[in-house]
């Protein structure tokens, strides 16, 4: 009894000495500081704060992508996952995440909860809430931000590619 306790107590300590390590060489989340851009511009308004995780070309292969917990989508196929339509309204619902703020202390609890545990965890916001973001760097004018906002819109519906017929375009 005493040499099953003690292997497995080996292989347990093994199992834990081998997990640290793999996390240990997983490449740490770079923390992004948002700045203000000059440029009202899509194209300059995603290379400053969307690059990062979706790339240049939009396709989700930025360089922080490889780190996230969970893939950033390929922009470029948001059109054809929805049968060929881009709605300007869903995809400034998606970037400016108000409607994932929690608005009381339940929501709160339960996305703290889903945060923690991993359960119901499609209720924890992957992309970073564009909204309270702009409200915090262009506090000046509520109408410069839905400018940015619709510019960046613009450009992503832009990178839209036309799908193969038949093809199932990746997320």
């Amino acid at each position: 009894m005493s040499f099953r306790f003690t292997r497995a107590a080996a292989l347990a300590l093994a199992l834990v000495a081998i997990t640290t390590a793999a996390w240990s060489r997983q490449a740490p989340v770079k923390k992004v500081i948002y700045r203000p851009v000059a440029s009202v511009n899509g194209k300059d308004l995603f290379k400053e704060y969307c690059l990062h995780c979706h790339g240049e070309d939009g396709r989700g292969h930025g360089p922080d992508a490889a780190v996230l917990r969970v893939p950033p989508p390929d922009l470029t196929t948001i059109a054809a996952r929805n049968g060929g339509k881009f709605s300007n309204a869903a995809v400034e619902d998606k970037i400016n995440g108000w409607k994932l703020v929690p608005r009381n202390m339940k929501d709160m609890s339960d996305m703290t909860n889903a945060m923690n545990t991993g359960k119901d965890a499609q209720s924890v916001p992957v992309m970073p809430l564009f909204g309270p973001i702009f409200a915090a760097i262009y506090p000046q004018e509520v109408r410069d931000r839905q400018i940015r906002m619709a510019n960046i819109i613009r450009y992503v519906k832009s990178l839209q590619v036309t799908p193969v017929p038949g093809e199932v375009p990746k997320t």
